[in-house]
């Protein structure tokens, strides 16, 4: 069991807790018998121990198991998210699917912090909410030129966030019970380190806009907080705030800079359509995508725009990344190898049975650290 005295994390989970109870602090402190909430306010800072007959009390009131308030392997309470999700799905599967990736971002926090100390370096965009489109856009295109992207910047996005920004990409599975693409992925903001997830069973083009569009989040988090759920549908963004608009200029440019549109299209051809669907599956993108990246540096007419935008997206599924990340599976692989996590508790964490997280490993052609 973990330290009650791990203040860092128990107060913050009594915080998340009881504001998910919709509880306020006086409320709280009153049930608990404190003088005043500043006891309680102390304790969910940070500044004070608390008490196991406390903790205990306080699992009873805010209907959590003490397991919650202790857990090494979590963030809860302490990871802020911005979701794209599809409206339809409720807060409470999306709620559900937050705590599971709590625990799958925590695992990796405590592999991390056992492999290596964090960076004390992160890279920022230098942008703020009032930044026009094309400053989001100049960006972008000067990151593709700072990460080495080439001509074709999807292909080696996720390894380039990882190796060369120390944010990790993970691919995962959505809950069982949404829809395929009711969730398409996310970005999560923790003190010491950024991770981005995305849906792995969505369309290719879509996962590589989806990655984009999170690394902007993952840049302008200090200067741009964004909204904690947002929609995965782009008609549904271009109506609301702002910096998701940022996002989306900033996701359309990092994927077709100019340099590449002038690599891959023939100016004379600028309105063939068959040259554009071309073009959009060498750069990895949707047609719509490519649609109004085009429109909007005004290279192609008002007529080119609709047909590109009604061509159907045939990003090919056969090869879906690997669940979570080779980079994930190697901390977990070390932890166990050498004893300092066992395999039991990994899977469980995984939220998978033994014989699961073995064809993990295999999925990612690696010797098997366990037997079962």
């Amino acid at each position: 069991m973990a330290d009650t005295n791990n203040l860092s994390a128990i107060g913050p989970r009594i915080r998340a807790a009881r504001q998910a109870k919709r509880l306020t602090q006086v409320r709280l402190s009153e049930a608990l018998g404190f003088n005043d909430r500043q006891t309680l306010s102390d304790i969910e800072n940070g500044k004070r121990i608390v008490k196991p007959q406390e903790l205990v009390t306080i699992s009873d009131i805010l209907h959590r198991d003490v397991d919650y308030f202790l857990d090494p392997f979590s963030v809860a309470g302490v990871a802020k998210y911005n979701w794209r999700a599809a409206p339809d799905v409720p807060a409470s599967d999306l709620d559900s699917f937050e705590a599971q990736a709590d625990r799958w971002i925590g695992l990796l926090r405590w592999l991390r912090s056992h492999h290596n100390p964090p960076s004390p370096l992160k890279l920022s965009l230098r942008l703020e909410s009032n930044a026009s489109f094309e400053q989001a856009q100049a960006c972008a295109q000067a990151l593709v030129n700072a990460l080495g992207l080439g001509h074709t910047p999807a292909i080696g996005l996720a390894t380039a966030i990882q190796t060369k920004l120390d944010i990790e990409v993970l691919f995962v599975d959505t809950d069982r019970n949404q829809p395929r693409f009711g969730i398409s992925g996310a970005t999560c903001h923790l003190p010491d380190m950024t991770v981005i997830l995305i849906n792995r069973q969505e369309p290719v083009c879509r996962q590589y806009f989806d990655m984009a569009h999170e690394l902007f989040h993952a840049l302008t988090w200090d200067a741009m907080e964004p909204a904690h759920r947002e929609s995965n549908c782009v008609d549904q963004r271009k109506s609301n705030k702002r910096i998701e608009q940022l996002a989306d200029n900033f996701a359309a440019a990092l994927l077709m800079p100019q340099a590449s549109l002038e690599h891959f299209i023939d100016t004379k051809q600028i309105n063939n359509l068959s040259e554009l669907i071309r073009t959009a599956k060498a750069l990895q993108v949707a047609p719509s995508a490519l649609a109004w990246r085009l429109f909007n540096l005004k290279l192609i007419d008002a007529e080119t725009l609709q047909l590109l935008k009604a061509q159907p997206n045939k990003s090919s599924q056969k090869n879906m990344p690997k669940r979570f990340s080779g980079q994930y599976l190697s901390l977990l692989h070390e932890a166990i190898d050498q004893g300092r996590l066992s395999a039991r508790k990994a899977s469980k964490v995984l939220g998978m049975s033994l014989p699961e997280f073995r064809v993990l490993f295999e999925e990612h052609a690696m010797s098997v650290p366990f037997e079962i």
